[in-house]
């Protein structure tokens, strides 16, 4: 009985740890030295879905939303309709990037399976860019003005009228 009741415990133990930390990647290595771009506090350059090159600084001038996601956290799917609805609504007027950033596996079914509608690009195996930008959990929001500054970085989910006030920051 003793045992069955410590088993138990444990495993709520174990729940509460995984429900408290969210979706982690692994633990950071060294941060990378930022590529000095005039403008762009830190810049990277990764590959698309489709194998294209993207350098962030060739948008300088452009408000722009990073979301770092993994394809195995719910809050991550969760976050996918606000910003889809986000990016819809600066499409057409091209005033507002909207830029996903997945980190390991999984990655083009995630984007297929829940629909994503913004430019998604993938890490590097070695998770370079997320440890450019610090991202120790997910989903990893960081808002980057026209200036290239940023202006906020968030580590939690969220919802459509927040990435409005926060977008509302970067303009």
């Amino acid at each position: 009985m003793m045992k069955k009741f410590s088993l138990l415990i444990m495993a709520l133990c174990v729940i509460i740890l995984i429900a408290v930390t969210g979706c982690m990647p692994t633990p950071p290595t060294p941060t990378p030295t930022p590529t000095q771009t005039p403008g762009m506090e830190k810049n990277f350059t990764l590959l698309d879905l489709s194998g294209q090159s993207f350098t962030l600084s060739d948008h300088l001038g452009k408000p722009i939303v990073l979301c770092f996601f993994m394809s195995n956290c719910p809050a991550c799917k969760s976050e996918v309709p606000h910003l889809n609805s986000i990016h819809q609504k600066y499409a057409d007027s091209e005033e507002l990037m909207v830029i996903g950033i997945g980190i390991r596996a999984g990655i083009a079914e995630f984007v297929q399976s829940q629909g994503v509608q913004y430019l998604v690009l993938q890490d590097d195996e070695d998770e370079t860019v997320s440890d450019l930008y610090g991202v120790r959990s997910v989903p990893h929001n960081v808002f980057i003005n026209r200036q290239g500054r940023i202006t906020r970085q968030i580590s939690r989910s969220l919802s459509e009228s927040e990435l409005e006030q926060y977008i509302n920051e970067i303009f």
